[in-house]
């Protein structure tokens, strides 16, 4: 049977695969390639441009890629305030990416959008359309916007407005709709109800990796992007509101940020109890010297790939209700330790740097939790299934 041709439409960098963004494109990449032949446009500022691209190739015939300078970048995005779009998606707009697009369209079976900045070259046109939305950017800003400074309240309470119309939009004319967690998809599908329209949950995979020896060391880690606004938040809260509570039981914590290109605002949490440690070649290493995992998130949306790394480590986690959403049928105390607040990840913590035992035994039912559940053979049959059914309404038309 012939194999379908999709064009992936990709509205950032694919490489290297150091964050969210890129963890979660990547997977669809070879999910897709599993049943279809894969070619793939993408979108990014030349300073982000990678180098070498041939790993792409593993899983797509062809990738081409169209560069912009961040300022202009920057100037779309400030333009995008004239139109109803959400600034996003003026932000990261290609004019020279549309050409190609337009040009070549009529040659695919589909067109798979990673997110809906990229949905926005192939609304209004005559083709099949299907989107991963990663999750709901709408309910992302909508969190945040209690979370930040005056000037991104502003801006946010617009991009919060201008996301939810455009989700609607997006899954009123798509086809296939896939999204990271549940939770994402009720909040979507209650915003823009269609009759006969679903999307479909497909979680993010992760590697089961060697699990790690518990230790008693005292640090606490968090790994993730530190230029995202959720994660600086997280982690400037559980600095100031937390760590001080821990210090009283435990003065020789330390709290360890790992991530790449840190904000000024994080960097200038950096004391004798917390160390910034900006980009490091293995973020995985300091999982390995974590005594506990914290992931104390209070805005953001979708899955914490994060939490996903270090559970398939044995690493002890702690979260927080929206740390762990996404995660379906954790066991609370047996999988993950998850707090309702700042109060309790402090008691919780203080407790579990003096339980060696509890950490191991959480650390392990972690793991098996993403060998039962997450892993990328598990993940794929399930995109693998629903692929079929969105394939099969396209030959049903």
């Amino acid at each position: 049977m012939k194999r379908p041709r999709v064009l992936v439409i990709n509205s950032k960098t694919l490489l290297p695969n150091i964050d969210g963004a890129t963890i979660r494109s990547n997977q669809m990449l070879r999910m897709l390639a599993l049943t279809c032949e894969v070619d793939v446009v993408y979108t990014c500022s030349k300073q982000t441009e990678p180098q070498d691209i041939s790993p792409l190739y593993a899983y797509c015939r062809h990738v081409v890629g169209f560069t912009t300078s961040r300022l202009a970048m920057i100037l779309r995005g400030c333009l995008g305030l004239l139109s109803g779009k959400p600034l996003q998606c003026a932000y990261f707009y290609s004019s020279a990416a549309q050409c190609y697009i337009d040009e070549h369209i009529a040659e695919y079976d589909f067109i798979f959008c990673n997110n809906i900045r990229a949905a926005q070259y192939i609304t209004g046109r005559n083709c099949r359309k299907v989107i991963d939305y990663v999750d709901a950017l709408s309910m992302r800003y909508r969190k945040e916007i209690d979370n930040v400074g005056l000037i991104k309240k502003l801006v946010f309470g617009i991009e919060y407005k201008r996301l939810t119309r455009y989700e609607t939009k997006i899954f009123n004319e798509f086809d296939g709709h896939f999204i990271i967690s549940d939770i994402d998809r009720q909040y979507i599908i209650h915003n823009a109800p269609a009759i006969g329209k679903d999307i479909f949950v497909i979680n993010n995979s992760t590697e089961l990796r060697p699990a790690v020896a518990q230790n008693d060391k005292r640090n606490l880690v968090f790994v993730g992007s530190m230029y995202y606004d959720p994660n600086i938040v997280a982690v400037t809260a559980f600095a100031h509101r937390v760590m001080p509570e821990i210090e009283k039981v435990h003065p020789d914590a330390k709290f360890y940020i790992v991530g790449t290109r840190p904000a000024l605002s994080v960097r200038k949490l950096a004391s004798d109890s917390v160390v910034v440690t900006g980009y490091v070649d293995n973020p995985q290493q300091y999982l390995a010297d974590a005594t506990l995992v914290v992931v104390p998130m209070i805005s953001g949306a979708g899955v914490q790939n994060k939490i996903l790394e270090a559970m398939s480590m044995g690493c002890c986690v702690v979260t927080t209700t929206i740390g762990a959403e996404g995660l379906d049928n954790i066991v609370n105390g047996q999988d993950i330790v998850i707090c309702k607040d700042y109060e309790k990840l402090a008691s919780e913590i203080t407790a579990l740097i003096d339980d060696r035992q509890r950490r191991e035994d959480i650390g392990r039912n972690a793991r098996i939790y993403i060998e039962n559940n997450l892993t990328f053979e598990i993940v794929a049959g399930q995109f693998t299934d629903c692929l079929k059914r969105i394939i099969a309404k396209f030959n049903d038309k």
